[in-house]
């Protein structure tokens, strides 16, 4: 499965306004079943100036990398991890000689 995630930074309020800490926000936002779909999203979704040297996308100022419209709207960057589906360990296997293999521990009395 390939999965999508939005990246942005949070800023932290206190009483006397920005304390000046940044938290760092990975959320998914979508899954795909290609990584050349999940690459085609991202390409639609971002703007033609996103890709000049000097932007910076800022959604709290309402200057965004991406489409309106777009999953990675609020987001200042995007990630694409593809996670391998992990096979399930094999349920009551059976040995060549076909019996059922039982290990059990030795009980003490």
């Amino acid at each position: 499965m390939i999965s999508l995630y939005g990246i942005r930074e949070e800023r932290e309020y206190g009483y006397g306004g920005w304390t000046g800490n940044r938290e760092t926000i990975r959320e998914l936002v979508a899954t795909f079943d290609e990584v050349q779909d999940a690459k085609d999203y991202v390409k639609n979704s971002t703007l033609a100036a996103a890709d000049k040297p000097y932007f910076r996308a800022d959604p709290i100022s309402g200057k965004f990398r991406y489409r309106k419209g777009s999953l990675l709207r609020y987001y200042e960057s995007c990630e694409i991890e593809i996670e391998e589906e992990e096979s399930p360990p094999p349920h009551n296997p059976i040995m060549p000689n076909g019996t059922i293999n039982e290990t059990r521990s030795p009980t003490r009395m």
